[in-house]
């Protein structure tokens, strides 16, 4: 008792009593105990009371126990446990289910349809958002994500495409014969100029950009890295039909190949501009290569297989389906929208082509860097490797 009455950190109401109890055993009155506690003499009688019949009723509690409010009975719950398991069962359905043309949930619809389920009850919306929350259950939110498909050929396409940045990554020389690059579309490019100029930021405030806009059309980026370097060709075009995908790519082949390039691996995705009968003619006749015949490229795999032989000066490699983080261009178009697009205002689409191809020389000039590929290893081959290799072989 004595303890808790100069114990700083405990609870204000304990040490209070625990003193009120103690001076009343030193003698001193009900009135005076009352003024030296700053309480009334109705609750230092309370408590002198009290104090003695805890601790004879039960003398194995601890003192806290001794002085500690009463329990209090309260109104009994509105809502019972089955009550709330049916509020729980209901927000994990689907309200399609219960007639509600709604794609989610919410605290509301909830409160609603409970009220129909359970007629003379009713529940506030904030209650059973309440409810929600000490679940973790967040019905308003959604998370996307991607189911992807069974290919087999994930695996093959991944290893090749991941051996071929690796032999990048490793390749020595300023001017290498033989050049790895990334080709890719960036689509849907809006040439949106705002209505009004943007506000500078000022201390305490951020740059202030106009919301509405006039849009004037979109454009189509292709673009090609060269993976060793990280230099950046690329042309803009109203669309990417079958016929300007393979123009643009052997345009590219071609400035390759006048800087003295004799191989070319191109790391691209399985869109079907990129196997087109097109693109297969045009570097037939731009490497001195027999021209397929109609027969020879009438279906898909065949133009694929044609394109990936490793027996031609220029060999594509097809990265897998939904795997276009394996893509290296793909990290260059987040540099652009980032640097670029996203809080660009643009007058007209020649315009924005013009804003791009001038970031793209800017970029070859001041940020341009050879990109590095880390061939993955698992956990336990990191694992094995750190293992000394006597120790390995006993």
């Amino acid at each position: 008792m004595t303890a808790l009455a100069s114990r700083s950190g405990a609870e204000f109401r304990l040490v209070q009593r625990a003193r009120i109890i103690l001076a009343n055993a030193d003698g001193m009155g009900n009135a005076a105990n009352a003024r030296t506690a700053n309480v009334t003499p109705v609750t230092v009688r309370k408590w002198v009371r009290r104090y003695p019949q805890r601790r004879q009723a039960r003398p194995d509690d601890p003192v806290t126990k001794w002085l500690g409010d009463a329990g209090r009975v309260g109104r009994p719950d509105t809502f019972d446990e089955f009550f709330w398991i049916d509020v729980m069962a209901l927000a994990t359905s689907k309200p399609e289910d219960c007639g509600r043309p709604i794609t989610h949930w919410t605290g509301q619809d909830l409160a609603d349809e409970m009220a129909i389920r359970r007629p003379g009850i009713t529940i506030h919306r904030a209650t059973v958002s309440r409810f929600l929350k000490g679940l973790d259950l967040k019905p308003h939110r959604v998370q996307e994500w991607m189911n992807r498909k069974d290919d087999p050929e994930f695996e093959t396409r991944a290893t090749d495409v991941k051996n071929c940045l690796v032999e990048a990554t490793t390749a020595s020389g300023d001017r290498p014969e033989r050049v790895v690059v990334s080709f890719d579309e960036k689509t849907g490019m809006q040439a949106k100029e705002r209505i009004a100029a943007d506000q500078p930021m000022q201390p305490g405030r951020l740059a202030r950009e106009e919301f509405e806009y006039v849009r004037h059309g979109t454009l189509v980026l292709l673009a090609m890295m060269v993976v060793h370097s990280g230099e950046l060709l690329a042309r803009t075009r109203p669309d990417r039909t079958n016929p300007v995908t393979a123009e643009v790519l052997l345009d590219f082949f071609k400035n390759l190949f006048d800087r003295g390039i004799k191989r070319i691996d191109v790391i691209l995705d399985q869109l079907n501009t990129h196997w087109s009968c097109d693109l297969v003619r045009g570097i037939a006749q731009l490497c001195g290569l027999p021209v397929p015949s109609d027969e020879e490229c009438e279906r898909g795999e065949q133009r694929r297989a044609w394109l990936s032989d490793p027996g031609k000066p220029v060999v594509f490699h097809f990265t897998p389906k939904h795997a276009s983080w394996l893509n290296p261009i793909e990290i260059w178009f987040g540099v652009l929208s980032r640097k670029v697009l996203r809080r660009g205002s643009f007058r007209s689409t020649e315009d924005l082509g013009d804003r791009v191809h001038r970031f793209v020389a800017y970029y070859n000039a001041k940020m341009a860097h050879p990109y590095t590929f880390k061939r993955w290893r698992t956990r336990r081959a990191r694992t094995v490797e750190k293992i000394a290799p006597e120790t390995r072989a006993a």
